[in-house]
């Protein structure tokens, strides 16, 4: 503890920012993480949420914050359980384990896919004076206005902090700086996860490698994928538990790496996830397990709680998606194209069901149009649940009434 404080001290946290301002309150949320009040813990999980990484976005405090949050990540009191901090939480969880998923959100935050040299460029503006640049940030900084919610009694926003806001070479300028700073903490954070990789407890094993894998575009890891590779192929194999292995199989894809293994998994939505990696793309049962997943989408979206890596809305966004660019004819996957057209409705129409529209009538229906009886099938699903880009009236002549 006395190491940690002197670490803290050191840190000119007032001098930094987060998403609501100065960041003269980190060092508290710190110490609240490996405290004994399970609601401080929980709070300061949510801290790390709302405030350092607030909507995915990073702050010139974010890195300095994680840096003790990896550091503070094998104390024996982030074995404690929080209650739910945010809405999406399932369940009461471990606090190492609800650090180590904010851990792999900062490391995707990090944009490690931009280069540096991309950001420097950025965050040194060719002809911009950078007195100009520290003048705009401190008048910026100095500035107390918050957004009054009441229209009536609202003020307008000083004029220095209008300035910061509207002059988009300085915003670019601190947004890459404060992305090239965090970055400097990703290796640390690849150090302290890795060991939680070979914990007993799929809770924590999970995220761990979910944050090592997120990790590894960094410059300085470029020699450690293949081991970590090997690590999560092997966890794979030891895993009793569905979830943690259709979290490997996508992680496996996002490395580049063939989950061919999982294919055989014995439940579907770990084949399914694994049908994702583009590697599997030619292969037979990926295919059907792609189809067999869609045949009832619903389903499909509850195999798992929360997103798995990479995943950004339903599950079955992701499979149909795979699916729609595979396929080649409507035969083939027609289950699955009936699946969607019970699910689907009027917001989701582009990310599920269209792709399948298209393959299935490449061509205008006129009245002439002689449909296949997987048309006739296709075409009656869609009528039959209102989703029809076509006319009615000429579907039903189509159709025979």
């Amino acid at each position: 503890m006395d190491s940690l404080l002197e670490a803290l001290i050191q840190v000119d946290w007032d001098g930094l920012d987060h998403a609501y301002g100065r960041a003269s309150d980190a060092p508290g949320q710190v110490l609240a993480l490996i405290g004994d009040d399970p609601q401080a813990q929980s709070g300061a999980v949510g801290y790390l949420d709302a405030v350092m990484l607030h909507q995915g976005s990073v702050y010139s405090a974010t890195g300095p914050f994680v840096r003790f949050v990896a550091a503070v990540l094998a104390d024996p009191a982030t074995d404690a359980v929080v209650e739910d901090v945010l809405p999406w939480d399932a369940e009461p969880r471990p606090l190492r384990a609800a650090l180590l998923e904010y851990l792999a959100l900062f490391a995707e935050a990090c944009r490690l896919e931009v280069s540096d040299e991309e950001l420097l460029s950025d965050a040194y503006p060719v002809g911009r004076d950078e007195a100009d640049l520290q003048r705009i940030r401190e008048a910026a900084r100095a500035c107390e206005w918050t957004l009054d919610p009441d229209p009536d009694t609202r003020t307008p926003p000083p004029a220095a902090l209008m300035e910061a806001v509207n002059d988009t070479e300085y915003r670019k300028a601190m947004e890459a700086r404060d992305l090239l700073a965090c970055r400097q903490v990703v290796p640390d954070v690849y150090a302290a996860v890795l060991p939680l990789i070979t914990a007993s407890e799929p809770t924590v094993r999970t995220p761990a490698m979910t944050a090592a894998a997120y990790c590894l575009d960094h410059a300085a890891l470029s020699d450690s994928a293949a081991a970590l590779i090997e690590l999560i192929t092997d966890t794979a194999a030891i895993s009793s538990d569905p979830r943690e292995r259709a979290t490997i199989a996508r992680l496996l894809a996002i490395l580049g790496e063939l989950p061919e293994p999982l294919l055989n998994d014995p439940h579907p939505g770990v084949r399914a996830c694994a049908a994702l990696a583009p590697g599997c793309a030619d292969d037979p049962r990926a295919t059907s397990a792609l189809v067999t997943a869609l045949e009832n989408p619903h389903e499909a979206d509850h195999w798992f709680d929360r997103h798995l890596p990479g995943q950004e809305g339903w599950l079955h966004f992701d499979l149909a998606r795979a699916l729609a660019e595979r396929a080649d004819d409507l035969e083939t996957i027609l289950p699955a194209a009936l699946g969607l057209a019970t699910l689907s409705f009027t917001l989701n129409y582009d990310n599920d069901l269209a792709p399948f529209v298209d393959l299935a009538f490449p061509e205008p229906l006129t009245d002439h149009t002689v449909l296949t009886p997987a048309q006739r099938t296709f075409l009656g699903a869609l009528l039959d649940h209102r989703h029809l880009p076509f006319n009615e009236a000429l579907c039903r002549r189509l159709l025979g009434g």
